[in-house]
């Protein structure tokens, strides 16, 4: 058995290192830590938003003095370290599958203008369907994105490859990506060796560029050096082709450095990493490459099948871009059969490593042959069992009975389904008269008999005490007609969807996090087409819905909605969180409340900003119907809903915000939430009220009959998020946000008096 370049053995080091039991996500924020970065630009996603809530917590605690910025969506956040790294600073962000696409523009972007930051991401599959496992569709996207692309197989390699890739990254001034598999290696909990002293870690990745640049080394310009005045991101046309040569120039610069880096690290560490691992027997006949967890997994099925007398090898690439062609070749050595494993496809076409080594093969002048088998899509579990397999594989092909297995292409893992089987249909879809309100002549609603309308949806999986399905079954008691639904990412959409289930009764689609109200334009749009060309008989009302978050990261295109006055309803259940992905801040949360990503410590209490007001953001497009509702005032709720669908069928758009409770992740009991809107309510947190053509009316006044009460009398019953906003520690905070909680309902008041406001 050899080791070619990878293993990361323990051997004499020149740093004292200590034991550290944590999982990948910590030990990546570890990393983060001990290089000492300038800023983190953060947005959460699954499964990668653990290294932001570590670092938040860090600051919070004094720990360290990185600047870490929330975005309001993974674009803004790369947009952050883009201004960051372009300043001269250091900068680091975490990622996993859509929200690494939504930054896709910005990625060569930053590798295009020669800015080092390192990325790091816990990948996950690609959706749609909506996934939140393991896959590398992610990662092969970002192949030809000019960003240098470490792999870490493991907790240990997740710690060491961060401070590899940033000291590789500023050499040749490039971006790199670290990318460790989502829950596998980002959830794993090991214990791994870190470095005792931050300084040992600080030398060897050595100063930041800007800051060599100033004692005047060879480092990077800065747009901050108004002494000598540059242009960053030019506009270029035919000039752009030499750009691309450069480019290619400091990948080559990394792939001749990169040998030196890993050794020097070995001597620091004690561990070795390289190019590529090779496990195994490098004259046999049967080889297997997989990445990352899969070769780790594939070292049991080598060992077991070498106790058996049958010798394969296995290669595990550390390093896919610069993609080490030659050691890739070189460790599958003597192989004639080589199944490539790998948790993606491409479509129509051979898959990406494969392709890789198989142009490797051909321009040395092997013949082996490749098969390729595309496993673990979606999180399917890659064990020892599934690596002998693939050996088997490799051992008898292509003798195989199923034409499928046949193939050089194929996958494995995957299941046909019955095709026999019908299911019955378990939703009798509702009629228009069923959902019919019981208006009288005069057009007003008898609301004693709301409750003769049925559902639109029905069972669903939400946490005991979750506001959202409360307040939006609510909301559609003064819903007529059929209804579609459109639902952003969030709690409410992931609790009534888990295939093969559904929760509704009427039309709904989910599209992305944010993409709701978007979609939402364009469904109207056929409804209107479909209407004109007497194609469409019924009338359809669309609503989409929103929460968790999901107005922080869709804002511009609810503005966008606004500002084309597109005719549907978008409804938000404002839960002051992004709780569907672990309570992380959104900009509509009250300030000081704890998230998991705003911690309480001596340098930060909480979220430091105060609640982002959306009616108000959405005044300045003059939409034709904008109100706050909440389910302690039902009669108030259904009487806007009910303006707001006859807005709808005038041809407008209305915008709907309840407040929602989230007793999981406020840390309340769950028979509180009634009671806890209701003072939410009465101190004004959420006030209540219409701005209907531009005109405002207060529709429940807390001043009247003695209801307003202190912002404390609410965050009492809103549970332990709240809960420290009590104590004596935190009066000023508190004072602050009494006095704003004031002002603004105090100029709320004064524009319901105003004629024109």
């Amino acid at each position: 058995m050899t080791v070619l370049a990878s293993e990361p053995t323990r051997k004499t080091s020149t740093a004292t290192q200590k034991s550290y039991l944590c999982n990948g996500n910590e030990a990546v924020a570890r990393a983060i830590l001990d290089i000492g970065y300038d800023a983190e630009g953060y947005y959460p996603i699954t499964p990668s938003s653990d290294v932001g809530e570590a670092i938040s917590k860090a600051y919070a605690d004094g720990e360290t003095d990185l600047a870490f910025i929330v975005g309001t969506s993974e674009l803004a956040a790369l947009g952050i370290c883009t201004g960051v790294a372009v300043a001269g600073g250091r900068a680091v962000d975490v990622t996993s599958s859509q929200g690494l696409l939504l930054k896709a523009e910005q990625m060569p972007a930053i590798s295009g203008l020669g800015l080092p930051m390192v990325l790091n991401l816990a990948t996950r599959d690609v959706n749609a369907p909506l996934n939140i496992k393991n896959g590398h569709s992610d990662l092969y996207a970002t192949l030809g994105w000019g960003w240098l692309i470490f792999m870490a197989p493991t907790v240990q390699a997740a710690y060491d490859m961060n401070i590899v890739a940033i000291r590789v990254a500023e050499a040749v001034n490039l971006p790199a990506i670290v990318a460790y598999d989502g829950f596998y290696t980002s959830h794993a909990n090991r214990r791994i060796s870190v470095f005792a002293n931050r300084d040992d870690v600080q030398r060897f990745v050595g100063p930041a560029p800007f800051v060599k640049t100033l004692r005047g080394e060879n480092g990077r310009f800065s747009l901050l050096d108004v002494q000598h005045p540059r242009t960053f991101g030019p506009y270029m046309n035919d000039d752009l082709i030499n750009s691309k040569v450069q480019m290619d120039l400091k990948f080559e610069r990394a792939r001749a450095m990169l040998p030196e880096v890993f050794a020097e690290f070995e001597r620091l560490s004690g561990r070795r990493y390289g190019f590529v691992e090779q496990y195994g027997d490098r004259e046999a006949e049967r080889c297997l490459v997989a990445l990352n967890t899969a070769g780790e997994a594939a070292k049991d099925a080598v060992d077991a099948l070498a106790e058996k007398g049958e010798p394969v090898n296995l290669v595990v690439p550390m390093v896919l871009r610069p993609w080490p062609e030659e050691e890739v070749v070189k460790a599958i050595g003597d192989a004639k059969r080589i199944v490539v494993a790998e948790r993606a496809s491409q479509y129509g076409a051979g898959n990406y490593l494969a392709n890789e080594i198989g142009a490797g093969l051909q321009r040395h002048k092997n013949s082996a042959t490749i098969i390729q088998r595309t496993y673990g899509i979606g999180g399917l579990n890659f064990t020892s069992d599934d690596a002998l397999a693939m050996y088997e594989l490799a051992k008898v092909w292509p003798k195989l009975s199923d034409p499928n297995e046949r193939q050089v292409k194929w996958y494995y893992g995957a299941w046909p389904g019955d095709e026999s089987y019908k299911p019955d249909q378990t939703l009798v879809p509702l009629t228009a008269e069923q959902c019919t309100l019981n208006a009288g002549k005069d057009g007003k609603v008898n609301l004693r008999d709301l409750s003769l309308m049925p559902n639109r949806f029905d069972k669903h999986s939400a946490c005991p005490g979750c506001g959202i399905f409360t307040t939006l079954n609510l909301f559609l008691r003064g819903i007529d007609g059929q209804v579609v639904f459109l639902f952003n990412t969030g709690c409410g959409m992931v609790v009534t969807t888990g295939y093969p289930l559904t929760s509704f009764k009427v039309p709904y689609f989910h599209n992305l996090f944010h993409n709701a109200s978007s979609t939402a334009t364009g469904v109207v749009e056929m409804v209107k087409r479909f209407k004109a060309r007497g194609e469409l008989p019924e009338d359809v009302t669309v609503i989409a819905v929103t929460g968790d978050g999901g107005n922080d990261i869709g804002m511009d295109q609810v503005i966008g909605c606004a500002l084309r006055n597109d005719p549907f309803i978008l409804f938000e259940y404002d839960n002051k969180g992004y709780m569907n992905t672990g309570s992380q801040l959104c900009y509509t949360g009250f300030k000081a409340q704890r998230n998991s990503n705003a911690h309480l410590g001596p340098r930060q209490k909480g979220k430091m900003t105060h609640h982002k007001d959306i009616i108000e953001i959405l005044r300045g497009t003059f939409a034709p119907y904008l109100a706050t509702v909440s389910e302690s005032h039902a009669t108030d709720m259904i009487r806007k809903a009910r303006k707001a669908q006859q807005t709808v069928r005038e041809g407008g758009f209305a915008f709907v915000k309840a407040i929602s409770v989230c007793p999981l992740n406020w840390g309340m009991d769950e028979h509180v939430g009634p009671s806890a809107v209701e003072a939410i309510v009465n101190a004004c947190l959420h006030p209540l009220y219409e701005v209907e053509h531009g005109i405002t009316r207060i529709t429940v006044d807390a001043d009247k009959g003695g209801r307003k009460i202190p912002v404390t009398e609410a965050f009492r019953k809103m549970g332990g998020a709240y809960r420290h906003l009590l104590t004596p520690e935190f009066e000023p905070l508190v004072r602050e946000v009494q006095e704003e909680v004031d002002r603004r309902w105090q100029r709320l008041k004064a524009m319901a008096e105003h004629d024109l406001l």
